[in-house]
């Protein structure tokens, strides 16, 4: 069966190739939810060998709230969070006219809720959830180790990503992390981050993800890490600020924390369809 599919790039910058890349796909109603779908979105996942691809179908309820199912899926697994991939749904819909270009677009995601989507000159953005950051008393020293930086502070996440707080974000542009150790962790990724200082492009934070236990060594920009940054910095910054996730694509994210404390940190970017096309497999 064909099934569309596009590759968007969320949280671009002005330039090519930044920005982290997700496939769409669009199926019809009840695409998400059909008994053994999954072991089809892994292979289709695994084809596309991107950090997720989302599949995503009208729902048909006159009762639901929300207009479509949104699921997310890594070469290796399914996730329960996708910030970027997210925004890549929303941006695939409004350029293909199947939902307006400014109305919001409400998601129903299997074990996050309603996610509501909004284009705001220009950018997409999405209310992603949050709670309080946990602090880890003994971090793994793989951790340490596998980044090949001091131990330091670490915290863990409504996700499952543990976060090392850094004092220089130039150590974070430089790393280069052994995954064998990273992958010995027991998260579902390992995130560092740091304020910045007197950058150009006027970002306050800076950070790195990787995630080898999901079948990804470095995502180039993490939307759902973001709603954690925003609890994690929002006392430094304020709740609005701009951060760059740097590593070998980078790209940018508008963190808005002003709802933080009713569970909601929403993340904003540019995002640019660069392929569309069919799956044929």
């Amino acid at each position: 069966m064909s099934i569309p599919i596009t590759i968007v790039d969320a949280f671009v910058t002005d330039d090519a190739f930044t920005g982290n890349p997700a496939a769409v796909c669009i199926l019809p109603p009840g695409g998400c939810d059909a008994p053994g779908v999954e072991s089809r979105f892994l292979d289709i996942a695994s084809e596309m060998n991107l950090s997720e691809t989302a599949f995503v179908t009208p729902i048909e309820d006159p009762e639901s709230t929300a207009g479509w199912m949104l699921r997310w899926f890594t070469p290796g697994e399914e996730v329960e969070l996708c910030g970027h991939a997210t925004i890549a749904s929303a941006h695939t819909l409004r350029e293909k006219g199947l939902a307006d270009a400014t109305d919001p677009i409400v998601f129903r995601t299997r074990h996050r809720g309603d996610l509501v989507a909004v284009r705001t000159d220009g950018y997409e953005s999405v209310g992603l959830p949050a709670s309080p950051l946990e602090e880890v008393a003994s971090p793994d020293r793989r951790l340490f180790e596998g980044l090949g930086i001091e131990p330091g502070r670490v915290v863990r996440t409504l996700e499952d990503d543990l976060v090392l707080v850094l004092d220089d974000p130039a150590v974070i542009e430089r790393m280069t992390p052994d995954m064998r150790l990273l992958g010995a962790v027991q998260a579902r990724g390992i995130a560092v981050t740091a304020l910045a200082r007197d950058r150009p492009d006027g970002a306050s934070v800076v950070s790195r993800y990787f995630a080898p236990n999901v079948s990804v060594d470095e995502d180039p920009v993490t939307g759902s890490l973001h709603a954690s940054l925003g609890l994690l910095w929002r006392g430094d910054l304020g709740p609005t600020f701009l951060t760059w996730q740097g590593g070998p694509r980078g790209g940018r994210v508008r963190v808005d924390a002003t709802t933080a404390d009713e569970g909601i940190v929403r993340v904003a970017g540019r995002a640019r369809l660069v392929l569309d096309g069919a799956f044929l497999g």
